[in-house]
């Protein structure tokens, strides 16, 4: 699977502990695993690493993708083999949407795959805080959410997603079944519900029958077993003491994510979560700036680091850049951060000036076209025209609804588009 010259494929479904924060984290631990031939992703989620790998071209032979949650193999298994059935579904949803309607669909239970899997799709889309969550039944119970315009039906990443599915094997599975299937030199993924940092904290609402203490020893057994054959294993799970002491013998490095459900709203934000692997995050083999950060840091305990003047102007350039580029990864817009890097290194390579406003040429044109920057086109990004104060045009474009305008800062005008 190479890289998409098509829209490229994204998660259709928004779910709890979604990894597009982490995704930077994650594929720099993917590129310290090196090479790998199958990949296995057991618990599924919202896909966000599976389909960043898709597009970047990391896979390069069948995967396996499962979760124990039947209803959301259902819609991907339904988007695979019925994409455009499900569409036709999903707009009818759209035409009908309402209330009334969300509760209908929500109380009803389709017996074809198709159907089944444009339930939850609409559900997932419509339903408060865009929340997955389900009742000791295995109902989806989840309340209505009030939003103005939500994307009930992204017909183009449908498509690309069902193209992306199509190699892929899609089970509801248990995740220790991974242990037949998993080869030497395989990459596992393991993304479970987190281990609770307090009593109140947990929410495994999505995952039927709960994930305790138990569930955890067994996946780090599972982990360790997986480790000791020669297949790579990357996991994520909340930085607590059990979680330390579980993968004592792995690597374990702190990442920051920000964390959003919690009954208190002041108990939302900035959390401490653990990525966990069972090879060195830093090795050899690993890129070259890196490896200078690194020397930097020992030069530092050293007490031997210089300190080299670095323009203010070109600071605050870059962290308008990396604030720009997190907020657009972090709003399902990855193909877009990754056209930026494009563009910022074929100027560096070129010797071109690389600070630009990159809000104001996501926002268009005068007339709310696309603008065209060293020969590559940008989207109209509805957010940006709101950051801009611009007028929004019907064309802009907005995956996510829930996505609030990106916060204004200084601007740098962006005077030359080439």
């Amino acid at each position: 699977m190479g890289r998409f010259s098509e829209p490229p494929p994204r998660p259709f479904l928004k779910w709890v502990g979604g990894k597009r924060q982490l995704l930077p984290e994650l594929l720099k631990a993917v590129e310290a695993a090196g090479s790998f031939r199958h990949y296995h992703e057991p618990f599924l989620g919202g896909g966000a690493l599976f389909f960043s790998l898709a597009r970047s071209g990391h896979i390069k032979a069948q995967s396996f993708l499962s979760d124990a949650n039947k209803n959301l193999i259902d819609a991907y298994l339904g988007v695979r083999d019925h994409s455009q059935t499900v569409i036709e579904l999903l707009e009818a949803h759209k035409r009908a949407h309402g209330e009334a309607h969300f509760y209908e669909v929500r109380a009803g239970v389709p017996r074809s795959l198709a159907k089944r899997a444009a339930r939850i799709i609409y559900l997932n889309k419509t339903c408060y805080n865009g929340l997955y969550r389900e009742n000791s039944k295995g109902r989806f119970n989840a309340p209505f959410g009030r939003y103005k315009n939500p994307l009930i039906c992204d017909h183009e990443n449908l498509l690309a997603v069902s193209k992306t599915l199509q190699d892929v094997d899609l089970a509801v599975r248990d995740f220790s079944d991974v242990l037949q299937l998993a080869e030497p030199g395989d990459l596992v993924y393991f993304d479970p519900p987190y281990n609770p940092v307090s009593k109140t904290a947990a929410f495994t609402a999505y995952f039927r029958g709960g994930f305790g203490a138990d569930a955890q020893h067994r996946l780090a057994e599972v982990c360790a077993e997986l480790a000791a054959r020669g297949v790579k294993v990357i996991l994520s799970n909340s930085m607590t003491d059990l979680t330390q002491s579980l993968y004592k013998e792995f690597h374990i490095k702190p990442v920051a994510a920000t964390r959003l459900v919690n009954s208190r709203a002041d108990r939302r934000g900035k959390v401490s979560e653990a990525l966990i692997t069972s090879f060195p995050m830093c090795r050899e083999g690993q890129p070259r700036a890196e490896r200078r950060v690194g020397a930097r840091v020992q030069r530092r305990v050293n007490g031997s680091a210089r300190k080299q003047p670095v323009s203010s102007t070109a600071a605050r350039a870059g962290i308008r850049r990396k604030l720009a580029r997190q907020w657009l990864v972090e709003n399902e817009y990855q193909d877009v951060a990754a056209l930026i890097d494009d563009v910022t290194r074929q100027w560096k390579v070129e010797g071109k000036q690389t600070r630009r406003n990159w809000w104001e040429i996501l926002a268009g044109d005068a007339k709310g076209n696309p603008r065209v920057v060293a020969g590559r086109r940008f989207p109209v990004l509805r957010a940006a025209q709101l950051r801009m104060g611009v007028p929004v045009t019907s064309g802009a474009l907005c995956r996510n609804p829930q996505e609030e305008a990106p916060p204004r800062r200084g601007t740098l005008r962006a005077r030359k588009y080439s």
